[in-house]
């Protein structure tokens, strides 16, 4: 009987190729950032404000139709509810020509117009949401730290997942820079969304590489990290795909306004089961590694290729010898 060998997935070995592929990606986005910037929308860097009543009632896709002929396709467009002939129209700064040219092709699309407020919005609100904005990364951070600690009972845990949530960030911001996607108040939303859909991912993939711990296993703790992995890999994939669908559905469907609110949660969802997998999990072992070295004692290596096995456990008490008296 020919026996098959088992292939096993050396993730944890070949750990380094997931660091190249971040630095790759990370690197050009942090040279955007200081180069090109992020492109704020007027939440954050001030525009102008259109309040006006239409001759008849329009879609909200009629009037960005128009909008788009003066170059401002992306403009938050809001329809009254109780009166839908009212129309509130958030844009980039215009200048009063501009402004006047703008009425002035409403009205002769819709039938007619009442300007009722047309006034400058300044960036006093943006730096607001800014520093509101910092403030809530900031505490979920340290609110991150705070409580995988105390559920692993390591600060180990707690560190490494938080430089994944980082590295997600990092991501998210550099991407965002790179592709000159717009930035509005739903960004924070969106960064707040990827450190919870990141750190919970993590937070089952340590909470099973405990599990494995726990079992008394003999075997290499980076073998351990990587049994672990394979164990959740199923399922981090599964829910990854499986809100990845949502996402590309509010993004080919939802409208404009909602474009860049999806692309920014679909963003966060790729590199998070990403950093969860591939450098969460890594950076657990480097630290491990580290600590051996630290104490004197030689790292344990990375796994051989072949799934852990337990220790053989004795079924019973060995025989007995007795002694024959002569």
């Amino acid at each position: 009987m020919i026996e098959r060998e088992v292939r096993v997935w050396d993730i944890i070995g070949k750990r380094r190729w997931g660091y190249l592929f971040s630095l790759l990606v990370i690197i050009p986005g942090i040279v955007a950032l200081f180069t090109t910037g992020i492109n704020f929308g007027i939440d954050f860097t001030g525009g102008t404000l259109l309040d006006v009543r239409l001759g008849r009632i329009a879609s909200i896709e009629e009037i960005r139709a128009v909008m788009a002929e003066f170059g401002h396709a992306d403009a938050v467009i809001q329809q009254s509810q109780e009166q839908p002939r009212q129309i509130l129209i958030r844009t980039e700064p215009l200048d009063e020509a501009t402004t006047s040219r703008l009425t002035a092709a409403l009205r002769d699309r819709f039938g007619g117009l009442e300007l009722l407020l047309a006034e400058r919005v300044g960036p006093r609100v943006g730096r607001e949401l800014r520093n509101r904005a910092i403030t809530a990364v900031v505490v979920g951070l340290l609110l991150q730290i705070v409580y995988i600690t105390w559920r692993f009972r390591s600060v180990r845990f707690a560190v490494t997942a938080d430089i994944a949530l980082a590295h997600d960030l990092l991501v998210v911001l550099g991407i965002y820079s790179l592709t000159g996607t717009q930035v509005d108040s739903s960004f924070v939303a969106v960064l707040l969304t990827v450190i919870g859909y990141s750190v919970n991912d993590t937070v089952v993939i340590f909470d099973r590489i405990r599990e494995t711990l726990s079992e008394r296993v003999r075997a290499p703790f980076p073998q351990l990290v990587n049994r672990s992995i394979l164990e959740v890999l199923p399922r981090s994939l599964t829910t990854g795909l499986g809100a990845m669908m949502a996402i590309s559905a509010i993004y080919f469907l939802g409208g404009v306004t909602l474009r860049n609110f999806a692309f920014g949660l679909g963003l966060g969802i790729l590199t998070g089961t990403y950093s969860s997998i591939l450098v969460a999990s890594p950076l657990l072992v480097e630290w491990h590694n580290w600590s051996e070295r630290r104490a004197g004692r030689v790292p344990e290596a990375a796994m051989p290729g072949a799934a852990a096995q337990p220790a053989p456990v004795p079924s019973g008490p060995g025989p007995r010898r007795t002694r024959r008296r002569r």
